[in-house]
């Protein structure tokens, strides 16, 4: 399955997921969920289909909407989804919606039901508007960053009540679900995508509930489905809808209480009623917008895996590579590099397992393969020369790069190197070498929070003496470290690793085997300046 991006006629970039050849099948995902949710369904139907999930703008790494995101009407997406389409030049396509996606799929098929050849809803209903007043009283909690990281253990409560409640927010006896409770690893990824979406996590998922009315959905006329899935916690929104009365272009599909199941039965309806129609899939645009202004983002394939990278390919000269610290990403880089965009080329890179790019659990967590899989991205674009931003890990791994491809580095400039010693290595194993691997409690996101405070507070940020005390304006701003947290939680332990590489590779050395031109970051923005002065 691959993912990628694709920009807009607008310039925002939704990001996707896709597999497979056949007739179009574009997946809606619940929110605040992202596009991941759909992927298992996905990868059944890409067997006989192009299976397209994406994720909703504002949810996954898809650009949020403009304007007020809390306004109520869930319409608002109809626009970007018909976008979405045309940038993939997909005239017709079946669309298979689930819960949010599935009120979304109903409010663009009765808007465009041109475009629309089969509307699968999947976790939909109809629920008066005064019962939704009184379930929904404290559904969506504030979730505001705070200064003692509080909100995440919100998020964390919200994604595990939903397996042990319905609605999740009470706790009464009637309401107790007799689910398994999802592994803390499954957990943990959807909190992620509630991280992601952070505070305007209700933009879609609020309004989803009230657009969930017979009168909507039975003005839907292109051939549809409704699925009665018996391992649904509350079937009588289903049944609610269903007693009302469906035009007689919709199809009741029934099926047994497990997820394979209800799979089963869609997939069958789709080779049934979807598969006949021989319609093709052109193949995918490209990621990004020559005209855009800012970073965008790009999904690379690679022979190891897909790497997520920022990208502008403006300016002049050779390519600047940005690599960043081992509690970073290419997106806290960009933050710091932004006032670079446009004077020289940039591609500010995840290393593999950081940031958005895919998790290679049985690489080795060295410098050696740090840079190894930087050269394999660099030789799938064709990059041939370049000149580095390395921040932290990212020097050390910019360093060891230029050993391995010299003919690739011409420069590297540098920003927070640490000053590594055995008495700094001896302090790390003693408190700084921190599990933050997801935990049942969910007790790894206080972990992780007080590890990105703690940064902010201490150099390093495991020496807790007041002679390596930090004094920063601003220090724990909630929003910031929040930004800081999601970074680390995408690592995982995998930044732990890195970070004991990083303490025991011997940089200076590196560095003055490999001949390699190096200075500081702030040298860097001295010369731009002065070529802009030269301008």
């Amino acid at each position: 399955m691959q993912r990628r991006f694709v920009a807009l006629a607008d310039g925002t970039q939704v990001h996707y997921r896709r597999a497979g050849e056949g007739p179009p099948v574009v997946l809606l995902h619940p929110s605040p969920q992202s596009g991941a949710f759909s992927e298992p369904m996905a990868r059944r139907l890409a067997k006989n289909f192009t299976a397209i999930t994406l994720d909703t703008p504002g949810y996954g790494l898809s650009d949020r909407l403009a304007g007020d995101p809390e306004r109520p009407e869930l319409e608002r997406y109809v626009a970007p989804l018909r976008a979405f389409l045309d940038a993939l030049g997909l005239e017709r396509v079946a669309l298979y919606g689930n819960a949010t996606g599935a009120e979304i799929a109903q409010l663009f098929a009765y808007a465009h039901p041109e475009r629309v050849g089969l509307c699968m809803l999947d976790t939909a209903g109809h629920k008066e508007d005064s019962d939704l007043d009184a379930m929904l009283d404290g559904y969506f909690p504030d979730v505001m960053p705070r200064r003692d990281g509080a909100h995440l253990l919100t998020h964390w409560d919200m994604v595990r009540s939903l397996a042990t409640f319905s609605p999740w927010h009470h706790d009464r006896a009637a309401q107790r679900l007799r689910a398994d409770l999802p592994p803390p690893a499954s957990l943990h990824r959807t909190v992620l995508d509630y991280l992601r979406a952070g505070t305007r996590y209700a933009a879609a998922y609020r309004p989803a509930f009230y657009t969930a009315k017979h009168a909507l959905i039975s003005r839907v006329r292109v051939p549809a489905t409704l699925m009665r899935w018996e391992g649904k916690p509350d079937l009588s929104e289903v049944d609610a809808l269903i007693a009302r009365g469906l035009p007689a272009n919709f199809t009741i599909l029934h099926a047994g209480p497990t997820l394979e199941a209800r799979q089963a039965a869609n997939e069958a309806h789709l080779l049934a009623h979807w598969l006949p129609t021989g319609l093709g899939t052109p193949p995918p645009p490209p990621q990004t917008s020559a005209a855009a202004n800012r970073l965008q983002h790009v999904c690379i394939e690679t022979p190891a895996g897909m790497v997520h990278a920022l990208e502008h390919r403006g300016g002049r000269g050779l390519p600047l590579l940005g690599l960043h610290a081992a509690a970073g990403s290419a997106r806290a880089l960009g933050a710091r590099v932004s006032s670079l965009v446009g004077t020289r080329p940039l591609l500010l890179v995840d290393l593999p397992n950081f940031g958005d790019s895919a998790a290679r659990p049985d690489a080795p967590h060295t410098i050696e393969s740090y840079a190894a899989a930087v050269a394999e991205t660099l030789d799938v674009l064709g990059i041939r020369s370049v000149e580095i931003i390395g921040e932290e890990l990212g020097a050390a791994v910019g360093a060891e790069l230029a050993l391995q491809r010299p003919e690739l580095v011409r420069h590297l400039w540098s920003c927070d190197l640490p000053q590594v010693d055995e008495a700094r290595r001896d302090l790390w194993r003693r408190h700084g070498d921190v599990s933050i691997a997801p935990r049942w409690d969910g007790s790894h996101l206080v972990t992780a929070w007080a590890i990105a405070r703690d940064m902010q507070l201490f150099e390093p940020w495991y020496d807790r003496r007041g002679s390596a005390a930090l004094a920063l304006d601003d220090a724990l701003d909630p929003v910031a470290l929040d930004a800081k947290v999601l970074d680390l939680l995408k690592a995982g332990d995998a930044w732990r690793e890195a970070t004991r590489a990083l303490l025991d590779y011997p940089l200076e050395a590196r560095l003055a085997q490999s001949g390699l031109a190096h200075d500081t970051l702030d040298a860097l923005r001295t010369k731009r300046q002065a070529d802009q002065n030269q301008l």
